[in-house]
């Protein structure tokens, strides 16, 4: 395990690219984001122009070189990555404010140097700066990294024009590797033929060698399949040997029922073993390994034979189980059912001293269960299983009639008790109709006393013989008789007493209802003078429907009343009618509910409106000051009071009762007037504040020009022999440069350019 899990890891380390060194962030494409500086739309707009006839431009940001010189981490970026000389890596540093441009292509450098000597600059490292100073930093002090990014990849690639050519012929030296790289392109094209040949015949070869080992191993493991499914259909031949030997011992002396299971399972086990040795016979010889179909079907058809032999063969070896328990077990149990039959003759005569009842039933049971006993004693030895069935049911019997003898005293002390009971029962009664005044209810608990008094002089008589199921049949109807009258009472006296309370609260709501109902009259009064009829009418139809509801109501109460009392003792006709009624009040509640709530929304209409006309002068005032302190206001002129939707609108609320939906048009039609000018009003100052933003742009693009021809002026550059670098900066922090030279352009040498700036 510990050998595998090395071999493991080493294979994990191998398959990791090695060109993401420690602390390089991993390619993720043209344009690789670390410091979350641009948008998905600016990435995947600046990935659609980044990759160019002759350059590709890839951007890497991050959140802080943490220490590192920006030029040399910019290098160990574009090695790690493994770009190629058509690849420039443009590397910004969020946190440090820096931006650097590394490369690795002499014609690109003579281009860049061209261009600075073009605008007075210096060559290599402060070439590239200069580069960066113009078209990156602007963006950059604005924060628009993706503009300065789209400004760097166009000037670019306006270096891949003709003729151009830089001072130390970097130029020269870009063209020679241009053509040396298309030569060795050609060469991998026409050697790429035969590398794929050999690669497709190495698949082939795999996948033939694949397909061979899993024939061989799948035809090899089916063969083990039908050898051991052969051995399976061994252990049932001999199982059957062994089960139709164990029958050996009844056959020829059992007869009747347990006679003829013998013969039939016989039969059947010696047909099995017929067709078990058939079927091995059949299945000397296999198909070859190769041959995985017919593999299959003998497996799958060997698999279902064995399977119904094996069900079938278990179904006869439980009935040899039946037989066998049988004739070990039948004995003892006939011989349990004598030695309790003089105990039951015993008890039986007990219980006919002790309680004077004939029991003529149960001795005759006990009679019968003797001549059962004795049948299946002379059954035992020839059918034990009819004599097994014979004892079963005289157990059963034997049980029911110790359960009888039981019952005889039970029942005997319930009979001698009932009277208690019954007395125990009227009293409950008596006591709820006195409690509750229930004295004429419907129901008539009393009834189901006598009738269970009746069913008590019926249990004598089934007792007396020792008919014990008579017995519990009138015993426990006696019991639902004294349980329901009961209950009864106790159902119409819980009934009473919520009709009293419910009667005391209908009459409670009915006081609240009503006074609801007369303030909702009062607004609608007051409503009427403010808005349009058509506004109430539907209100005031439903208000006059809930009012009629409420009335009918009320002169049902009355009779409800009646109906509770005790003179009528109709509680359930009273428990109808008030669900009714406290249904009927809810619904009225409801509405009067709806109703108020319509009001306050004609009133929050109204409302709005007002509010409209006061804030409409407020958003002009707030425009026009806009406009003034931008120095525009001479420009737009508005007078809210000449728009003809202003008067309309004042006059419709100079006059009773408003139609709120006239009254609601005429105030969008005077809030749209209101928006237009606001929104023109906010585009004049928004075109004032560009035009502002600008010209302070344009400011700080000449101060620039003017410290970069100032630096000129004192610094200098050239070549030398190493790598070139150089930096600036733009924004509040000063602007920093330093670097070296390197020879030759670098392209040759293997060298980078790379030159950076900070803003």
């Amino acid at each position: 395990m510990k050998k595998t899990f090395v071999l493991f890891l080493m294979f994990s380390l191998l398959w990791m690219p090695n060109m993401y060194a420690a602390g390089i962030p991993a390619q993720q494409g043209i344009v690789t984001d670390e410091a979350s500086l641009l948008t998905k739309q600016e990435t995947a707009a600046i990935a659609a122009i980044a990759e160019g006839d002759r350059y590709t431009i890839r951007v890497l940001t991050v959140d802080s070189l943490d220490g590192a010189e920006p030029g040399a981490y910019a290098t160990e970026v574009y090695d790690s990555w493994g770009l190629t000389p058509r690849d420039v890596l443009l590397l910004i540093s969020a946190g440090d404010q820096r931006v650097e441009l590394n490369f690795k292509n002499p014609g690109l450098q003579g281009y860049i140097n061209t261009w600075s000597q073009a605008q007075g600059g210096s060559l290599d490292t402060a070439a590239i700066t200069g580069l960066l100073d113009t078209y990156f930093n602007p963006y950059a002090r604005e924060g628009d990294f993706a503009g300065g990014i789209r400004s760097m990849i166009q000037k670019l690639d306006s270096f891949g024009g003709t003729g151009s050519s830089s001072a130390s012929g970097g130029g020269t030296a870009g063209t020679t590797d241009s053509g040396n790289s298309g030569t060795a392109g050609r060469n991998e094209g026409s050697s790429s033929g035969p590398g794929l040949l050999k690669m497709a015949g190495i698949v082939i070869g795999i996948a033939l060698l694949a397909l061979l080992l899993y024939v061989l191993f799948t035809g090899l493991r089916r063969r083990g399949q039908l050898r051991s499914q052969q051995e399976q259909l061994a252990d049932l031949l001999v199982r059957a040997n062994r089960a139709l030997e164990s029958l050996q011992p009844f056959q020829g002396i059992v007869q009747g029922k347990t006679g003829e299971m013998v013969e039939g399972i016989a039969k059947r086990l010696s047909a099995q073993l017929v067709e078990i040795s058939a079927l091995q016979g059949s299945q000397s010889s296999q198909p070859p390994f190769y041959r995985l179909k017919a593999l299959r079907a003998a497996s799958s058809q060997l698999q279902q034979t064995e399977t119904a032999f094996r069900s079938s063969l278990e179904e006869e070896e439980q009935r040899i189980a039946v037989i066998s328990d049988a004739d070990r077990n039948v004995k003892q149990q006939i011989t349990e059912l004598k030695k309790e039959e003089p105990e039951l003759n015993l008890q039986l005569q007990s219980t006919v001293k002790e309680t004077g009842y004939e029991l003529q039933e149960i001795a005759e049971d006990l009679k019968e269960l003797a001549e059962e006993t004795a049948k299946a004693d002379e059954l035992e030895l020839f059918d034990p299983i009819a004599a097994q069935d014979m004892t079963g049911e005289a157990q059963e019997k034997q049980a029911q009639i110790e359960k009888d003898l039981q019952d005889v005293d039970t029942y005997d002390d319930k009979l001698n008790g009932f009277p208690g009971v019954l007395a125990a029962a009227r009293s409950t009664i008596a006591a709820l109709i006195e409690q509750n005044s229930l004295h004429n209810m419907k129901v008539k608990p009393y009834e189901n006393l006598d009738q269970a008094s009746a069913a008590a002089a019926t249990l004598e008589a089934p007792l007396r013989s020792g008919d014990m199921d008579e017995v519990r049949k009138i015993a426990a109807h006696m019991d639902t008789l004294l349980g329901d009258a009961v209950a009864m009472t106790e159902r119409q006296a819980l009934i009473r007493q919520n009709n009293l309370r419910d009667l005391e609260t209908i009459r409670s709501r009915w006081s609240g209802l009503s006074q609801r109902r007369n303030e909702l009259h009062s607004r609608f009064a007051e409503a009427r003078s403010r808005f349009a009829e058509h506004h109430l009418a539907p209100l005031e139809e439903m208000l006059e429907t809930a009012g009629t509801q409420l009335r009918q109501g009320a002169g049902e109460v009355p009779q409800i009343e009646t109906w509770t009392s005790d003179q009528r003792g109709e509680y359930g006709n009273a428990r109808n009618s008030l669900d009714q009624l406290l249904k009927l009040q809810e619904e009225t509640a409801q509405k009067f509910d709806n109703a108020g709530e319509s009001l306050d929304m004609l009133s929050q209409r109204l409302a709005n409106v007002t509010r409209l006309l006061a804030e409409g002068q407020e958003r002009v005032d707030a425009a026009q000051r806009r406009l003034q302190s931008k120095g525009i206001a001479s420009r737009s002129q508005f007078q809210l009071s000449l728009l003809p939707e202003y008067g309309e609108l004042e006059q419709r609320l100079s006059i009773r009762p408003y139609n709120l939906d006239e009254l609601e048009a005429a105030a969008h039609a005077y809030e749209s007037q209101i928006s237009s000018f606001v929104e023109e009003a906010n585009r004049l100052v928004h075109q004032k504040e560009e035009e502002e933003r600008l010209a302070q742009l344009a400011i700080l693009r000449e101060q620039q020009r003017r410290e970069q021809a100032r630096k000129r002026a004192s610094s200098s550059g050239g070549f030398g022999g190493g790598r070139s670098s150089g930096g600036s900066s733009w924004g509040d922090g000063g602007r920093s440069s330093g670097g070296s030279s390197w020879g030759g352009g670098g392209g040759k040498s293997g060298r980078n350019s790379s030159g950076g700036s900070k803003w």
